[in-house]
């Protein structure tokens, strides 16, 4: 799961601010991984690979703004 975690961060910022959302979507995950071809698509691990990039967007959000 780590392994897509750090596969796909790359590519959220810019859905984020494609789609004006502040966290990433399950649709928008999943658009990235058909998109660059990565594996680890079922159901059950996308909660996790969301859980883990909110969590990281969350993180860098609160850092930048104080």
């Amino acid at each position: 799961m780590k392994d897509i975690v750090e596969q796909v961060r790359p590519h959220v910022p810019a859905l984020l601010e494609r789609d004006g959302n502040e966290a990433v979507t399950r649709v928008q995950l999943r658009e990235i991984l058909r998109r660059e071809g990565l594996k680890g698509g079922r159901n059950d691990r996308l909660s996790l690979v969301l859980q883990q990039l909110r969590s990281i967007d969350t993180t860098t959000t609160r850092s930048t703004t104080r």
